[in-house]
């Protein structure tokens, strides 16, 4: 990928930015679109949007009260939530480049946290794969409190 791949927080009232998302069926499933599920979010949800070229393509979540409603997460660590790539810019390696991305990114914005987790469904091995390519690891744990099945259970060590 020769693009210019960058993060950067994006304010619930810039989210019209991302506002023309869609997903692939198989994908829908997995993510809600982020001007939809941002709006029901609580307050200490932040989005952030990827950019490739100053445009967007992607967007996540970073839900900071995480670990209070998820018990195998650590006191006070961040989760990655609604990680998502637009259809349209989907196949030229962003996502696993946005991954790679993650630590220096999440360290820099929240530099008083030093964990973030996620749960990446067991059908959904692409997102897993490139969550693991970003160095993530696999905690070897399952979480079964989401509505689709079993996930995996991914963390991040931002130090």
């Amino acid at each position: 990928m020769s693009s210019d791949l960058t993060i950067n927080p994006l304010p619930r009232s810039a989210l019209h930015r991302v506002a023309g998302f869609s997903l692939p069926p198989g994908q829908a499933q997995f993510s809600g679109l982020p001007a939809e599920t941002m709006g029901r979010a609580p307050a200490d949800r932040d989005g952030h949007v990827i950019e490739e070229d100053s445009a967007p393509v992607g967007f996540f979540a970073i839900d900071q009260s995480y670990a209070e409603t998820h018990e195998f997460a650590e006191p006070g660590a961040l989760g990655l939530r609604m990680f998502l790539i637009d259809h349209k810019a989907q196949g030229r390696g962003i996502a696993s480049g946005a991954c790679a991305m993650l630590k220096a990114y999440l360290a820099k914005t929240y530099p008083e946290r030093s964990l973030c987790y996620l749960t990446v469904n067991c059908r959904n091995p692409h997102a897993r794969k490139a969550y693991l390519n970003g160095g993530f690891t696999d905690t070897g744990a399952l979480y079964h409190g989401g509505a689709l099945g079993p996930q995996h259970i991914l963390r991040l060590d931002l130090r």
